[in-house]
């Protein structure tokens, strides 16, 4: 069940990024709505746009899996601290006036 919401999560995600480009092309490079058809500058420009984005988008993703694992080790060391320093504390004497 959540390997299905993870890929129901990863569609959403790709949706949102696909219409978002499309938004973003078509509000750059549409110029009138005259006719059906684009014009040869208008279709021009959406190639060269929608290019950059995903020239853009599989930057964005190889810079995110180089810097991911670093990322995830950093989590796992600070976790690691808690954990020992949770530990410290609970094999820790308590200080009673006996004790003292």
């Amino acid at each position: 069940m959540e390997a299905d919401d993870h890929a129901v999560n990863k569609m959403k995600d790709f949706l949102y990024i696909y219409n978002k480009m499309a938004e973003t092309c078509f509000n750059q490079c549409i110029e009138n709505f005259n006719g059906r058809q684009l014009t040869p500058t208008e279709e021009s420009c959406i190639e060269k746009c929608s290019s950059k984005g995903v020239a853009v988008n599989h930057r964005l993703m190889m810079s995110y899996m180089e810097i991911q694992p670093e990322i995830m080790n950093k989590r796992v060391e600070e976790m690691q601290k808690q954990q020992a320093n949770i530990d410290a504390l609970n094999n820790q004497v308590p200080v009673t006036p006996q004790n003292a």
